[in-house]
């Protein structure tokens, strides 16, 4: 499992916008990934990948709309890795399989 390592509001840089219909204090943003049709999703506890769902109330309605990345999911992810910003909660553990 992936967990920040910042404020969620630092994502904003890598294109992120404020989930809508959650108060402001929760900081919770997400980016749309129309390739694949994704949603990313952080606050500041946690870090997730979810399929687009259209009835979602935190996002806009449309997948293909004008805040669409055109990288896949996963591009974005490992950018994210390379950039501190994500770590996974298995560091440090020796016996990983």
């Amino acid at each position: 499992m992936l967990k920040p390592k910042v404020k969620a509001k630092e994502f904003t840089k890598y294109g992120f916008k404020r989930c809508r219909g959650i108060p402001v204090a929760s900081e919770c943003y997400y980016l749309c990934v129309a390739r694949g049709r994704k949603m990313l999703f952080v606050s500041d506890v946690c870090f997730a990948v979810n399929d687009w769902a259209e009835n979602d109330p935190r996002i806009h309605k449309r997948a293909n709309c004008h805040y669409r990345d055109k990288r896949e999911w996963l591009d974005i992810v490992y950018l994210l890795i390379k950039n501190n910003m994500l770590r996974s909660t298995m560091e440090g553990e020796e016996n990983v399989r």
